[in-house]
């Protein structure tokens, strides 16, 4: 269903955007359209440099006070968003992307986005749950195994001398 979706965005979309410019090339003339779309690119990218950086700032700050830089991140995810939105020619896409250039709408879709995921994560970990097997089976350790940590490295016992082969510990007659 998602996949229809997204599907049916990246078709209908561009349709839209082509329709309203040739329209408001109509109205407004040819260049003036096209300065309209020149500048809302180069005022996106304008505005998306400067925010950037202020998200960049907060999350350093969010950092260093030991919180975790989830509102920061997101914010920055949804400002990419934005500029890519800027860039692309169109007016329907310039909207959007103003609308999410104002951090409180962008906050709001952006809670509204965690809360998509999480209930789409909860439906697949029921449905995961559902089938016969409910996990992968991991390997269980040998009986009598030590249930402490386990530390990797190299060791040599201080009686052994390295130039002499490893005895095997049999015995061979002697003559």
């Amino acid at each position: 269903m998602l996949r229809l979706a997204v599907g049916l965005a990246f078709i209908v979309v561009p349709m839209l955007e082509l329709v309203l410019l040739i329209k408001t090339g109509q109205i407004i003339g040819v260049w003036a359209t096209v300065a309209l779309v020149v500048t809302t690119a180069l005022t996106g990218a304008m505005i998306i440099s400067r925010q950037s950086l202020a998200v960049l700032r907060r999350t350093l700050e969010a950092l260093s006070e030991g919180r975790p830089p989830v509102t920061p991140v997101l914010d920055g995810l949804f400002l990419l968003l934005a500029g890519a939105l800027l860039l692309t020619p169109g007016l329907i896409t310039d909207a959007v992307a103003l609308a999410l250039l104002v951090p409180p709408f962008r906050r709001a879709v952006a809670r509204a986005s965690v809360r998509w995921l999480v209930r789409g994560a909860r439906l697949n970990v029921k449905v995961y749950r559902g089938t016969a097997r409910s996990a992968p089976e991991t390997p269980r350790r040998p009986p009598g195994a030590g249930d402490g940590p386990i530390i990797e490295g190299e060791f040599q016992r201080l009686q052994d001398d390295p130039t002499k082969p490893r005895d095997s510990g049999r015995r061979t007659p002697q003559p």
